[in-house]
């Protein structure tokens, strides 16, 4: 079972550092490139939604935090 201790990243478009707390607590950047989502029940994250639409996955830095632990 995986636990998310940290849900967090930072978009390097922007430098907007941003965390998921909570369950639905939906984020995202300052210039709309890269959103993250589930707090510590889950982990979703994406790019690319903005106007542009160019932003990739080397677009953000991960520093989220997980552990899996045995059932």
């Amino acid at each position: 079972m995986k636990r998310v201790l940290v849900n967090k990243v930072r978009c390097k478009k922007c430098n907007d550092i941003i965390e998921s707390i909570h369950t639905y607590d939906f984020k995202r950047c300052k210039c709309g490139a890269i959103f993250l989502d589930g707090g510590k029940d889950y982990q979703r994250y994406g790019w690319g939604m903005n106007q542009s639409g160019n932003a990739k996955l080397e677009d953000y830095i991960d520093f989220s935090y997980s552990v899996y632990e045995e059932e």
